[in-house]
């Protein structure tokens, strides 16, 4: 179907944070694309027919992250989306 786009406000309500983009008709969601740092897109792995060829680079919501977690390979650490 048609993407829709839902502009996240987040907890405070000020600027929009993440754009979630999902299918109009079913709404599965397709990917988010974060205000800041700008350019970051997160693809939901669903959407995928082949995921082998996909490696994260990006770990999002680490202020939650347990302290035995490591992921190795990231560039980009958030502390929330």
């Amino acid at each position: 179907g048609t993407l829709t786009t839902y502009d996240d406000r987040g907890e405070h309500g000020d600027a929009v944070y993440v754009q979630r983009r999902f299918c109009g008709e079913c709404g599965s969601p397709i990917y988010s694309a974060l205000a800041e740092p700008a350019g970051i897109i997160a693809v939901k792995a669903g959407t995928l027919d082949d995921r082998t060829g996909v490696a994260p680079t990006v770990e999002a919501w680490c202020e939650h992250k347990q302290p035995w977690v490591q992921l190795p390979g990231m560039t980009t650490s958030l502390d929330r989306e």
